[in-house]
């Protein structure tokens, strides 16, 4: 029976033992995550200075798209204006294709034009005269067509030197026609051969030529 005591009070005398639940993780990962966490919270918002570097990035990205947008601009306006210069230097060779032939037909037109001048006026009622006047009216149409057309020149006219070209002078202040002595044309809107004439004064009025209203009573 003592021995039955003895067994029952070990039993009872044993230390009872308390389960935990640990963490598996070492010692050292605990204090490495709370150290980060500590720092998380520590950690200071972006500087100032750092937020005027981005300020002055985005500045100078924005200036250098606004370089490039106006470099294209101006491409595009450079290339439109050459475009047009070619159009247009193009169709001023096709206009004026024809001009050096145009103006050799010119010294024919001059010696159809000096022909007729000089024929004695009993000869101009032949016929073939007629022929030859209907040939030098069939060769003004060609010289139209092609935009060729004579330089109005009439005495009294003032100098003008993009029309006129003076190979005579008559006193001293030449600066009105006198005569034309050949025909000058121009082709479209440019001068192919300017008139040579001959240049003199400007003439006075001539007061006795129209008299007054006194002078003709008296007359009557």
């Amino acid at each position: 029976m003592a021995d039955d005591r003895t067994d029952a009070d070990a039993v009872d005398a044993e230390p009872q033992v308390e389960l935990k639940v640990t963490d598996h993780r070492s010692a050292s990962a605990l204090d490495d995550d709370l150290t980060e966490a500590a720092e998380k919270d520590d950690a200071p918002e972006a500087p100032a200075d750092e937020l005027e570097e981005l300020k002055a990035e985005v500045a100078k990205l924005d200036a250098r798209r606004q370089d490039v947008l106006n470099r294209l601009t101006r491409a595009q306006a450079d290339f439109a204006n050459y475009r047009r210069r070619t159009a247009e230097e193009a169709q001023e060779i096709v206009k004026f294709a024809n001009q050096s032939f145009a103006f050799e037909l010119l010294s024919v037109m001059d010696a159809l034009e000096r022909a007729f001048t000089s024929i004695p006026r009993e000869l101009r009622l032949l016929t073939w005269i007629d022929g030859v006047a209907l040939i030098q009216a069939q060769l003004h149409r060609v010289l139209e067509t092609a935009g060729v057309t004579p330089i109005e020149c009439r005495a009294g006219d003032p100098i003008d030197v993009s029309i006129h070209e003076v190979v005579l002078t008559e006193g001293d202040d030449a600066t009105t026609v006198v005569s034309e002595m050949q025909r000058g044309y121009r082709m479209h809107d440019r001068v192919i051969r300017p008139a040579l004439v001959k240049a003199g004064p400007e003439p006075a009025d001539d007061e006795s030529a129209d008299p007054s209203p006194e002078d003709s009573s008296e007359t009557e």
